[in-house]
This record gives C-alpha cells, structure tokens and sequence, in this order.
C-alpha cells in the first residue's frame, strides 16, 4: 500500500523489505532517498525497527525516512520525529493520510512537486 501511494506522487520503489534486517541490507545497497519503515512488522519487534532506523539515520543523515506504525502512541511518534522522521504515519491510513504527507515529500523532493495529486 505504500508503494502504491509513493508511486503516484511520483517516487520511485527500488525495494521492498520483509523485515528491519533485511530493510537495513537493502538500504546499504541501494542508497536510496527516501525508506518507509514500518515499526511493527509480523514477527518483528519494534525495537528492531528503531535500531534500523537509528543505523540509517547515522550512515546516511539526509535519507528521508517515512515511519509506518499501528502504534498511534504520541511519545513513539514524537521519538521518532525528533530523531530525524521526514513524518509518522499511523496506520490504518488511506488516500488523506498520505496527501497530508505529500507537502513534506515536496519539500524534501521538490521535483514531485509536479506530479499529479489525488483527485
């Protein structure tokens, strides 16, 4: 689902994770600008993501780095964000959930800022 929405704001997915591990492996080799990470993985403890995210953010700082959670929790949201989060996503989210995302991926990315809205 989130590669559905990234993709219609213009982004493009080099990969897909199954787990904070993996996301971090594939974060090494693609170098990419932008990650979502989801704190809550099947399996996966939220402690693994935020490791991830704490690795990711200190190899590569300017990465911008979507978190995903079911976790609506204003103190994991705000640890996250004042550690460096382009924004918290609390799932389930839809179509407005992440058009309230698009101005800070603009910002981030302002070469998405002509692509096509929702509508």
């Amino acid at each position: 689902m989130i590669r559905h929405h990234l993709e219609r704001f213009g982004c493009v997915v080099v990969a897909e994770a199954e787990s904070p591990a993996q996301a971090l492996k594939l974060f090494r080799e693609h170098k990419p600008n932008l990650v979502s990470l989801d704190v809550m993985m099947p399996q996966v403890g939220g402690v693994d993501s935020a490791t991830a995210f704490r690795a990711m953010r200190k190899e590569s700082p300017d990465t911008a780095i979507l978190v995903v959670s079911v976790l609506p929790f204003e103190k994991t949201r705000d640890t996250f964000l004042k550690e460096g989060a382009l924004a918290y996503i609390v799932k389930p989210f839809n179509a407005m959930s992440m058009e309230q995302i698009r101005p800070k991926l603009v910002r981030a990315f302002p070469e998405l800022a002509d692509q096509t809205a929702y509508g």
